[in-house]
């Protein structure tokens, strides 16, 4: 069976790069490199026991969620509902969330004025009014999954249109702040009262929220427009004396504002990673020898004064998840070159890799028309230790499985739960391990109970493994990780009942505090219904 697996790629590779013009002795080559990439990680053991598997989910434009501005207030819960159940068959174990797409809220700010994404008019409430952040968080823990919020940190007003936007907007305060460019508007991150409004907004999230992580995306100045200036002047003439060149005081106005975000946060909440996932180039080897061997038409460091490597270097980021939004053999940018790239300059922090879920069957390219480009790329990623996860844009993209690909995470790639990796520079107690277990039943459900570990907080959660037999499973092996759970309990349904309890299983549970460390295990249970 494997081997008419790896003959089906083999096959298949060698006509996908047959069409794009490689001669027959390239085209070959490709082909066997990548199969026998995937064949060794489909020949695995088992995958990963820890693996950061998240899941953008965009608001602005109603990308992913609520898929209509018009859907009422149970409708909105129902389908966030049923869009964290979806990724979780799919072995995901984190959503990062948009909560705050242009200067407005996807949650009751103390600054901004609710999204027009989620009301269909910007400023407008929910009806009936609730919170979607603190709902959003419920529902992640419910279904074990980590929730990160997702800040746009200087655009202010999408696609620019005045009369779209509420008399609240932080325009109708500060007009100066806001520069118009290309069809949106942004925040000029050169003003200090800027840095600090923004800031402001993010730790009100921090600070209210049960949130896991924090997460800016690519977007501190914007992605240049050819033949069109963004009109900082002035703040540079005011602020700007210091540095040589306008380019280089861009980079520490972004510079300084993510050192202060870090600061804060370490300052109240440790515990909650902060994460970047810039544009997939830092820079082209031609314009620095440090650089990439890569041709990207726009940078992080050159176009969006974005200057990821110091931010690494301070440790003033927990993670960073380049957008590696090319195929592998892909000319201007190579999927495995830029991979390499990054693993070799993380300096300690962790490094998940963002993949195009959105490209997966895009005819404007053959080689994502090969239904194994995605699972490639995250044998490769697996490859490497410095590797700790990925995140796929985007939600939605998952949907209509394209070319198969629900079904090769489920029976492969994703088929046993991963946890998220500890934070080895985060210092926090190990939890002990729970105690007390107890057993209820009756004709359709098993219940699990236990008391909570020592020192329990709010983050915390447990872990469940368990095998057929007398011996206790060993939690090493993630293919022994029944579940997850926030809550000091855990209910099996009548199906998983039928097809767990049918023989004597043994059952141990774990403790896991807010940096993902991990107890000991507990004292085994065993358990048979039948």
């Amino acid at each position: 069976m494997i081997q008419f697996y790896s003959f089906f790629q083999l096959i298949f590779r060698y006509i996908i790069f047959s069409q794009r013009g490689l001669s027959p002795f390239y085209s070959i080559t490709f082909s066997i490199i990548l199969t026998v990439i995937s064949f060794s990680g489909y020949s695995q053991s088992y995958p990963p026991k820890r693996e950061f598997r998240g899941v953008w989910v965009a608001t602005v434009d109603n990308i992913d969620w609520p898929s209509s501005s018009s859907l009422t207030t149970v409708e909105q819960q129902r389908e966030f509902a049923d869009l964290v159940a979806f990724h979780k068959a799919n072995g995901m174990n984190a959503l990062i969330v948009q909560v705050r797409p242009s200067a407005d809220a996807l949650y009751q700010s103390n600054y901004e004025p609710w999204s027009r994404w989620l009301t269909g008019v910007e400023g407008r409430s929910p009806n009936p009014i609730y919170d979607p952040l603190e709902f959003m968080i419920g529902e992640c823990r419910r279904q074990q999954m980590e929730f990160h919020a997702w800040v746009n940190p200087f655009r202010a007003i999408f696609n620019y249109q005045q009369g779209d936007i509420s008399d609240q907007h932080i325009f109708f305060d500060h007009p100066e702040w806001v520069v118009p460019y290309g069809k949106h508007s942004y925040l000029d991150p050169g003003l200090p009262e800027v840095r600090q409004y923004v800031l402001n907004v993010v730790m009100d999230i921090v600070n209210r929220y049960n949130i896991d992580g924090l997460h800016f995306d690519d977007y501190f100045y914007p992605y240049r427009i050819d033949s069109l200036s963004f009109s900082d002047n002035i703040s540079f003439t005011r602020y700007g004396e210091e540095f040589d060149t306008i380019a280089d005081w861009r980079r520490d106005n972004v510079n300084q504002f993510i050192q202060s975000v870090h600061d804060s946060i370490e300052a109240v909440k440790p515990e909650v990673r902060f994460g970047i996932s810039p544009f997939g180039v830092w820079r082209n080897a031609d314009a620095d020898p440090l650089g990439s061997d890569s041709q990207a038409r726009q940078t992080s460091y050159d176009d969006l004064y974005a200057d990821v490597i110091t931010w690494l270097k301070n440790g003033w980021i927990d993670y960073v998840a380049p957008q590696l939004y090319f195929s592998i053999g892909f000319e201007l940018a190579d999927y495995q070159k830029l991979l390499d790239w990054w693993v070799k300059n993380t300096y300690g922090r962790q490094l998940y890799i963002g993949q195009a879920a959105y490209k997966i069957g895009r005819p404007a390219d053959s080689l994502w028309n090969d239904p194994y480009q995605i699972i490639d790329q995250i044998s490769l990623n697996r490859k490497s230790f410095q590797v700790d996860g990925s995140i796929f844009f985007s939600a939605r993209s998952f949907i209509d499985n394209p070319l198969g690909i629900n079904d090769r995470l489920q029976s492969g790639s994703f088929k046993y739960p991963a946890l998220i990796p500890s934070m080895p520079w985060h210092q926090e107690e190990i939890p002990s391990p729970p105690q007390g277990i107890l057993i209820a039943r009756n004709k359709s459900e098993v219940l699990l109970q236990w008391q909570p570990s020592i020192h329990q907080k709010d983050n915390c959660y447990y872990v469940i493994y368990g095998v057929e037999g007398d011996e206790p499973p060993n939690i090493s092996d993630p293919t022994t990780m029944i579940a997850k759970s926030y809550y000091p309990q855990l209910t099996f349904s009548e199906e998983e009942r039928n097809g767990i309890f049918r023989k004597k299983h043994t059952f141990v549970i774990t403790s896991v505090n807010q940096n993902h460390d991990e107890s000991a295990m507990s004292s085994p249970v065993h358990i048979r219904l039948f």
